[in-house]
């Protein structure tokens, strides 16, 4: 039995735990103040249709392969209700396939894909008079044959002072995209109040084909484009 204990203590210690929870977006007034509303039986709606974009204010982050929609809930007064994303669903240009919203954890790890994907390094090189010009690192040929390559005896020029924040203040803590977009996602638990969040559907096609997009809740459809 000790040893058992001291196993599952380990186990404990190891296991990560999620630091960043969905916290939403703060709800506005009403949900006649959002571009679309509807209502769901007492529920009322608000959404606002945000094509790729996400943020929590002071700076908005793109989804590429996902379309971002913002809802509101807005229950009676006095009453509660528990959000919950897999209720919501897009229909995209009348077609009967539905996209639903997906975890947001998932849309985060996802967020860097491409860059991690991109090469490194230089990319190439433009031929201009016989000289070659590097889009990337420095080139080690010498464009004067027979001359002396004396660039590795040149001086390193200084390097300028990191400059502070404006005003002498302290420099802002760097956000990470991956945690605002799930610190703003619809907060899936039970809520006595309006919330708000982002919802994220997949969709790798482009925007500019997008004729008609329908956000559907229970009995409610709300016309989004």
């Amino acid at each position: 039995m000790v040893f058992l204990a001291a196993v599952l203590a380990a186990r404990a210690q190891t296991t990560p735990r999620l630091s960043i929870y969905a916290e939403g977006t703060p709800p506005k007034a009403s949900a006649a103040e959002y571009p679309v509303h509807a209502k769901s039986g007492n529920l009322a709606i608000g959404a606002e249709y945000m094509v790729h974009s996400f943020g929590s204010g002071e700076q908005m982050y793109l989804a590429e392969n996902y379309l971002v929609v913002e809802v509101a809930l807005f229950p009676p007064k006095g009453e509660g209700i528990t959000a919950d994303a897999a209720k919501f669903a897009l229909r995209v240009n009348g077609k009967k396939t539905l996209l639903y919203a997906q975890n947001p954890p998932m849309v985060a790890s996802n967020l860097n894909r491409r860059d991690w994907n991109s090469p490194r390094g230089p990319t190439a090189d433009l031929g201009m008079g016989g000289v070659s010009i590097g889009l990337g690192y420095p080139q080690s040929r010498n464009p004067v044959p027979g001359a002396p390559d004396d660039r590795r005896r040149l001086p390193s020029p200084p390097r300028a002072p990191d400059a502070g924040a404006p005003g002498g203040g302290e420099l802002k803590e760097r956000v990470r995209p991956e945690d605002v977009l799930i610190r703003t996602a619809l907060p899936e638990d039970a809520h006595n109040r309006p919330v708000s969040g982002f919802l994220y559907f997949p969709f790798e096609g482009k925007t500019s084909g997008l004729k008609s997009i329908d956000l559907l809740f229970q009995d409610a459809v709300m016309k989004l484009k």
